[in-house]
């Protein structure tokens, strides 16, 4: 245990492995013909393709979705890229299981698509067994984001039957998949889009990405690369990112979308073929665009042009070029931030110049827990929360935190602001609150008349407290009167938790270190500050291409993870000294068989150098009074 990172900005060691998500092709499918950067051919390819898109490894699902009780219900989400054009109606290919106690002959699961019913099929298949059903769907929202909810009307023989009882339950298993038949289409190229098409939330069959940057690679060039790869990792953070880094020239390159990066000031292969490609378009603007190009007639800051990829009509390329090292600078800020929307609907943008960021206020994350000691629900932006129906509810509240606040024991208080509704019966009713499971207090529900605003102060126990917390707030609504058949779906039951509710969290910081792990909590601890300002990514003279796809990698991975939607973070190439002197948390990226750039350093004695994935790479959390170093 040591004080803060934000004073002494020492860190321990570890050595451990890294892994990434695996690329398209490594990926189990439902493919029938192709994958998504096979052979595609020329545009509007007439060639049909099959996808099942599976419940759990598409859709995000969890696990199966379970409705209970007389009228229950599910849902599931899905996309359809805009490169789809699809063949007829998509098909819902359900696997259900059912309890022995449904009514066969009366129970049922409507399927509605995108706020219409289109089937409904019987629950009566033989209790114990997968029942089969196959499903139309036609599709009507425009945006390529599509709903499905699951309505079920489950009965038994129960003589009165509650809304809850559990007996009333069926279950679609998330083997269950949505086949989509569809034929491949060129996409929209348009700057107003990114970064759609390199990133699509709806496309669960991602394309790769390739950047080409020079073999002389400057730190601009690499930090333009960095910020692309972070917001890439940012945008549809669940879905895998197949990412590559290619040096050199862009004809060369992998199969994929491409994003060409290059200064005009420093002539290399890279800017040659992008005057080419510019050039050579059927576009007059983006052959304008060229011709500008090659009379060095760009923004101040640089030009972007969108374009179909030569030779791979149905990819797109993305050219970035900048003016000078500055002006690509700020090309790279344009495209890593919300600044991007701005951009035109055309193909072409000369960009004179990017507003400088606002620095973000310090050790305030996105979803996580304000600085303050004091703060309300309505601080973590939450309003007033209502729990309805018999048997109540429960009012579900996130209380993360950054992974050195901890919290101190015996000061920790929830001053909680409830209502709850006339109806409930004072001797069975109830309120409980729990802190990630543990209870923590409770009390009973005893006004006749129910209550308005009543206040309830209670200790939490902070020992079960971390950077990913819960706080439930149980209502357990009994009605006084006798039950009601047919579900007892009581409106008239109600709680509710008032966003004036405070919580009082006086903490200590402090860091467990090394602890790698906590690098899932916002890229912690670089992402201290949320747009990792005081971080800086470290690569030798002339890195190899291991080394710049392994930059890449961990780019795009702190975009992942980032609480924030910006990136700020610097690039150093060789230059040690100022990386030492500079104070900030750094990431060392360095292949050498024998740690050349961390022995420069000064950091091999304290570290713990194990090789792990491929050969002489390995990935470690490095001591030293630099500040805390992750080495590649």
């Amino acid at each position: 245990m040591i004080p803060t990172l934000q004073t002494l900005r020492t860190v321990g060691l570890l050595a451990i492995a890294v892994t990434f998500a695996a690329p398209a092709d490594a990926r189990s499918t439902r493919v029938s013909s192709g994958g998504p950067d096979a052979d595609l051919g020329s545009a509007g390819s007439q060639e049909v393709h099959v996808r099942d898109m599976q419940v759990k490894e598409d859709l995000g699902r969890p696990g199966d979705v379970t409705m209970v009780g007389i009228h229950a219900y599910g849902s599931l989400q899905f996309g359809i890229p805009d490169h789809w054009e699809v063949q007829g109606d998509p098909e819902l290919h359900l696997d259900i299981v059912r309890s022995q106690q449904l009514l066969p002959d009366v129970s049922a699961l409507t399927i509605w698509v995108d706020g219409r019913p289109v089937g409904t099929v019987p629950l009566d298949g033989e209790a114990g067994t997968i029942d089969r059903e196959v499903v139309k769907i036609p599709l009507s929202a425009e945006d390529g984001f599509h709903s499905i909810t699951l309505l079920a009307y489950q009965r038994s023989r129960l003589p009165c039957e509650l809304s809850d009882h559990p007996g009333l339950w069926s279950r679609v298993l998330d083997s269950s998949f949505i086949r989509v038949k569809y034929t491949e289409r060129a996409p929209d190229y348009s700057l107003a889009d990114w970064p759609y098409p390199f990133r699509d939330q709806r496309d669960p069959d991602p394309s790769r990405v390739v950047l080409v940057v020079p073999k002389d690679l400057s730190e601009e060039e690499a930090k333009t690369a960095a910020y692309i790869s972070s917001l890439l990792g940012h945008v549809a953070g669940w879905r895998p990112l197949d990412l590559y880094v290619h040096r050199g020239s862009p004809s060369t390159a992998p199969a994929g979308h491409l994003i060409a990066i290059a200064r005009d000031d420093a002539p290399s292969t890279v800017l040659s073929e992008i005057k080419e490609v510019l050039s050579a378009s059927s576009d007059p603007e983006t052959a304008e665009a060229g011709a500008a190009l090659r009379k060095g007639a760009l923004g101040k800051s640089g030009l972007l042009a969108i374009t179909p990829r030569p030779g791979m009509e149905d990819r797109a390329m993305l050219s970035v070029v900048g003016t000078d090292g500055r002006g690509l600078e700020e090309l790279a800020i344009l495209l890593s931030t919300d600044e991007a929307r701005r951009l035109p609907s055309g193909s072409t943008e000369y960009v004179e110049g990017v507003k400088a960021q606002d620095p973000l206020e310090a050790r305030r994350w996105d979803n996580t827990v304000p600085p303050e000691t004091e703060f309300s629900l309505a601080d973590l932006g939450l309003e007033d929360r209502m729990a309805t129906g018999y048997r109540g509810g429960v009012v579900s509240i996130p209380l993360n935190m950054i992974p050195d606040d901890h919290p101190i024991a015996g000061q920790a208080r929830l001053e909680l602001v409830y209502s709850y509704a006339a109806q409930a019966d004072t001797e069975h009713s109830r309120l409980d609150v729990y802190l990630n499971g543990a209870a923590a207090g409770g009390t009973a529900l005893r006004d006749v008349n129910g209550r308005n605003r009543v206040e309830l102060l209670l200790e939490l126990p902070v020992h079960e407290m971390g950077p990913e917390s819960r706080l439930d707030i149980a209502f357990t609504l009994v009605d006084k009167e006798e039950h009601r058949c047919l579900g007892d779906n009581r409106v008239e039951m109600w709680g509710t938790v008032h966003s004036d509710t405070k919580i009082k969290l006086p903490r200590d910081q402090w860091a467990y270190v090394p602890d790698l792990s906590q690098l899932r909590f916002g890229g912690y601890p670089f992402g201290v500050q949320a747009d990792y300002t005081d971080s800086v990514f470290l690569l030798r003279d002339d890195p190899s291409r291991t080394e710049l796809q392994l930059f890449a990698w961990m780019a795009a991975e702190f975009g992942r993870v980032s609480r924030g939607d910006r990136f700020s973070y610097d690039v150093m190439i060789g230059d040690l000294e100022r990386a030492k002197t500079e104070g900030k948390n750094i990431v060392l990226v360095d292949s050498g068989p024998q740690g050349d750039l961390i022995q420069k350093l000064g950091l091999l004695g304290t570290m713990s150098f194990t090789p792990k994935g491929a050969p002489g790479i390995s990935l470690a959390l490095a001591s030293g009074l630099t500040g805390p170093a992750l080495a590649q």
